[in-house]
């Protein structure tokens, strides 16, 4: 596993709200490896997007180093 930047660990609890509904939908107790191709390619895009754009707000409210 890598080591996350102090940004991107700031990222991952918004990636984890975006998760819960769809998880909810699939069912908590579910195996990864029960899961069809689609719910593991919505899971991916998902945790993707929620990372991109919380990445991005974060990136915003920063100062620019030059």
């Amino acid at each position: 596993m890598v080591d996350f930047t102090e940004e991107e660990t700031m990222a991952l609890p918004a990636v984890m709200r975006a998760l819960g509904p769809e998880m909810e939908r699939i069912g908590w107790d579910r195996p990864l490896g029960q899961l069809t191709q689609n719910d593991m390619h919505r899971l991916i895009v998902i945790t993707v997007e929620a990372f991109r754009a919380e990445m991005a707000e974060i990136a915003a409210q920063s100062e620019i180093p030059f």
